[in-house]
Formats: structure tokens, C-alpha cells, sequence
């Protein structure tokens, strides 16, 4: 019986490592138009049951597609025209506040360190230190900001592609699927069909489920700054929403961003940083305790220590679009991997 496990396990192996390859060989070679390739596989989860609602109501596909067309071109242009420029203005500004944000953070720091120090009876002479590592920070923090707006632009031009992209994904894709899966061996037809259905089944549900909740949490996040009074809430809540995708350590970016912003305000209140956080803390409480079971409650089942590992990896391979790729591609590895190993293994246990 072990014997039979083994040689299954290899064989597994094998075959898994092949498919990896290719997989990140593609992922390589497709990197410069990757950002619209994801987005429109995203629309096309989201929009693929409208599509289907609208034939079954007796709407000619084509029509229907086109309709779906014309609405994410209008979107498209309506976000353009309306939505970028404020949040444009909103990066200009936290530029611009950038020196007093560093200077009345490295006041805030300093008085706290003394009160610290005289607490403990010991002199903690970190002014230098802070002094060096602000300094260092504010040069770092104009160069993010600058790299920031030249890649939303960049984002703003590359998502021309997308609702043409979205279009013919809508129209083709399933014929395309069929092609490619036509392709397999006639004893591994059976097997990747099944694998296709589980994990498209998986992702559909996973993609759909994130964007209500980054959406919720960008609603409820750009609300909350904007209660406690702090500038800029709508691009923090933005943020806030997308950097939610990436678990764990996404929400304690937030939170740091919301702390410079709130430390950068003039006049300087200290009660402010502490409003900061807790908005990003309450937020957090309303996802997990709210949003999370009620609109992913089949989310995929990771252990925590995997996530992380496959972020980190993700991120050094792709950048930000890896970070935000490595729990589906890790959740899609897990159902591949399981299904192949049961398949070869049922097959040693028949041989």
C-alpha cells in the first residue's frame, strides 16, 4: 500500500513540476500585459452570470456581449473623467505634506522616546538615529508617490484594453477552453475536466467574493476617515479596500499609511493617529466579523504559514500583481496537486 502512495506521490511530482514551468514560463513571457489579462478574467467571473441571465431571458449572445461591452466602456470613461482626477489631487497633497509629515512624526517619536526613557530610568539617545532614518524616509517617500502616479497612469492607458480584451474573453473563451482541453491524452481527458471545473468553480467564487469585500471595505474605511476628520479619506479608503486583497499584511500597511497621513495634519493631534488606527482596527472587526462569513464563506482553504511563504515568493517574481495572485494560484496548486495524486494513485492501486 505504501509502496503503491510513493510511486504515486513521484508521479505527481513529476507531472506538478511540469505544469509549474509551464505556468510561470507563461506568466514571464505574458508579464508587460499581465495587469489587463487579470482584470479581464476578473470581469469576465463577474459579468460571465449576467451574460448568462441575459440569453436565458431570450437575448441574442452577441447583442448581450456588446451590451455588456457599451456598459464597461461607459464605466471606463465615466471612471476616467470622474474618479481619477480627484484621487490625482489627493496624491499631489500627501506629496506636498510629505516634510511635515516626516517632521511632526520624528516630534511625535521624540516625545515619546523621552517619556519612555524617564519611565525606565535609562536615556534612549534615538534623536540621531531618527533624524538619519526620517530623512532617509521622506526622500523614499516623494520617490513612492512619484512611481505611484506614473504607474497609475500607466494603469489608466493599459485599461484601455481591457473591455475589448473583456469582449472577446466573453465570446471565445469557452470554445478556446475546449480546443485546449481537446488536446489531452484520452486517458487524462476525464481527469482535466474535472480539475478545470473544480478550480474555475473555486476561482469564480474566490474572485467575486474579494471584490464585494474590497469594495466594502473601501466604502466603510473611506467613511471612518472621513468621520474622525482625516485628509485625503477618499484615496486612503481606496487603498484601504485594495491592499485588504493581500491578507495579513495588507491591513497593517493601511494602518501605517493612515498614521503618516494623520501625523502629517496640521495642527498636530496625537489623538488623531490613535482615530487612525482604530478605523482601520474597526474595519478589520467588520470584515472579519461581517463580510467574511457572509460573502466568502467558501473561501479556500489555506493554513496561514503557506500564505504568507507564497506572498512573499509571488511578490519577488511578479511584484504587486504576484502579491495579489498568490492565494488563487496557491488555492488552483492545492485542487491540481490532490486530483492528480488521487488519479495516479487509484491507477498504481488498479495496475
Amino acid at each position: 500500500m505504501s509502496g503503491s502512495g510513493d510511486n504515486a506521490y513521484l508521479q505527481t511530482f513529476k507531472l506538478f513540476f511540469w505544469l509549474i514551468a509551464i505556468t510561470l514560463g507563461s506568466f514571464y513571457l505574458l508579464s508587460s500585459v499581465m495587469l489587463p489579462i487579470i482584470i479581464s478574467f476578473t470581469l469576465y467571473a463577474l459579468l460571465e452570470p449576467v451574460m448568462n441571465t441575459l440569453v436565458r431571458r431570450g437575448m441574442n449572445r452577441s447583442l448581450a456581449i456588446a451590451l455588456l461591452l457599451v456598459l464597461m466602456l461607459t464605466a471606463s470613461m465615466l471612471a476616467i473623467g470622474f474618479a481619477l482626477p480627484p484621487l490625482f489631487q489627493q496624491v499631489a497633497l500627501l506629496k506636498s505634506k510629505l516634510p511635515a509629515l516626516f517632521s511632526q512624526f520624528e516630534a511625535f517619536l521624540t516625545v515619546y522616546v523621552e517619556r519612555l526613557g524617564a519611565q525606565l530610568g535609562i536615556d534612549l539617545n534615538l534623536s540621531d538615529i531618527l533624524v538619519n532614518l526620517l530623512s532617509q524616509s521622506t526622500s523614499l517617500g516623494n520617490a513612492l508617490l512619484a512611481t505611484l502616479s506614473a504607474s497609475v497612469a500607466g494603469i489608466t492607458l493599459s485599461m484601455i484594453l481591457v473591455p475589448l480584451l473583456t469582449y472577446f474573453i466573453l465570446r471565445d473563451y469557452k470554445s478556446l477552453r475546449n480546443r485546449l482541453l481537446g488536446w489531452l491524452p484520452n486517458h487524462r481527458f476525464e481527469l482535466g475536466w474535472l480539475i478545470y471545473h473544480r478550480v474555475t468553480r473555486q476561482l469564480e467564487a474566490y474572485t467575486r467574493g474579494v471584490m464585494k469585500q474590497s469594495a466594502i471595505m473601501a466604502v466603510v474605511a473611506s467613511i471612518g476617515y472621513w468621520i474622525v476628520g482625516l485628509d485625503i479619506p477618499l484615496l486612503l479608503g481606496a487603498l484601504t479596500g485594495l491592499l485588504n486583497l493581500i491578507p495579513y499584511i495588507g491591513p497593517l500597511i493601511s494602518m501605517v499609511l493612515a498614521v503618516l497621513v494623520a501625523a502629517a495634519m496640521t495642527p498636530f493631534d496625537p489623538q488623531l493617529i490613535y482615530y487612525a488606527i482604530g478605523v482601520v482596527v474597526m474595519a478589520q472587526v467588520v470584515d472579519n466579523v461581517i463580510v467574511i462569513p457572509s460573502v466568502i464563506a467558501n473561501a479556500v482553504d489555506l493554513h496561514p504559514v503557506p500564505v504568507i511563504v507564497g506572498i512573499l515568493i509571488f511578490g519577488n517574481l511578479f511584484g504587486a500583481i504576484g502579491v495579489i495572485l498568490a492565494i488563487p494560484a496557491l488555492a488552483a496548486a492545492k485542487i491540481i496537486f490532490n486530483n492528480l495524486y488521487q488519479h495516479a494513485y487509484n491507477a498504481s492501486r488498479q495496475g
